[in-house]
C-alpha cells in the first residue's frame, strides 16, 4: 500500500500520492486498493483531464487523479 507524499509512477507519468485507499466488502475483504495522485498539468496529462479517474477537470497547474494500486509502482 502507498503512504502520503510517496513518489509514484502511474500510467500518465510521476506523481506523489496525496491518499491512499481500499473498498472493502461486507465481510472485510479488500475489493480494490488504490491511491489519489496529484500529476503536474504538462502535454501528456492534458489530454486525461476529461478522464473519469480525473478529479479535477479544471486544473491548470496540477491535477488529481484516481488509480488502482496494480498500475503505480
Amino acid at each position: 500500500m502507498q503512504t502520503v507524499n510517496q513518489k509514484v509512477s502511474t500510467p500518465l507519468g510521476e506523481g506523489v500520492v496525496q491518499a491512499p485507499f481500499a473498498i472493502q466488502s461486507d465481510q472485510g475483504e479488500n475489493i480494490v486498493r488504490g491511491a489519489l495522485v496529484r500529476l503536474p498539468i504538462n502535454e501528456s496529462t492534458r489530454a486525461h483531464l476529461n478522464k473519469t479517474n480525473c478529479l479535477t477537470p479544471h486544473a491548470t497547474l496540477s491535477g488529481l487523479w484516481v488509480f488502482q494500486e496494480k498500475d503505480l509502482s
